[in-house]
């Protein structure tokens, strides 16, 4: 079976629950191909502003669960846990937004060099972009 590549995936940021400072939510992505796919390991990520511009963002692939094969067949669904800080930290602006307001999550499949984009509407991350993610994992139903 094929890895999963940009041009099969779409997908969703889907926040589940916020605490002291940070969003906690779920990367989910759904193969809408002709086939089925797999996918291992953990996505590349990139902010974009409101002008297409790349902002600060570091991916760190660094939840639970850790990488595994996941095969999703047609119109099968994947996830991956992310954290991440609305609190400014170490190189933040202080005072007002502590980063520019993405309006895209560009997600680079596992093992792939081809993105595919994502509504991204939960405002600024802060710690220089830093969004914490798990591998992919099946999520129960």
């Amino acid at each position: 079976m094929t890895r999963c590549t940009a041009a099969v995936l779409r997908g969703a940021v889907i926040l589940t629950d916020a605490a002291a400072g940070q969003r906690f939510g779920l990367l989910v992505v759904t193969n809408v191909g002709g086939g089925g796919c797999t996918l291992d390991g953990f996505s590349g990520l990139q902010l974009i502003g409101q002008d297409g511009e790349k902002l600060p963002t570091q991916a760190q692939g660094d939840l639970d669960p850790g990488p595994s094969t996941v095969t999703l067949p047609v119109g099968g669904v994947a996830a991956a846990n992310m954290r991440w800080s609305v609190v400014p930290g170490e190189g933040d602006a202080q005072n007002g937004p502590c980063q520019p307001n993405p309006v895209t999550l560009r997600v680079i499949p596992p093992d792939e060099t081809e993105q595919f984009d994502i509504p991204w509407p939960y405002g600024p991350v802060c710690e220089s972009g830093r969004i914490q993610l798990s591998a992919y994992f099946t999520p129960p139903v």
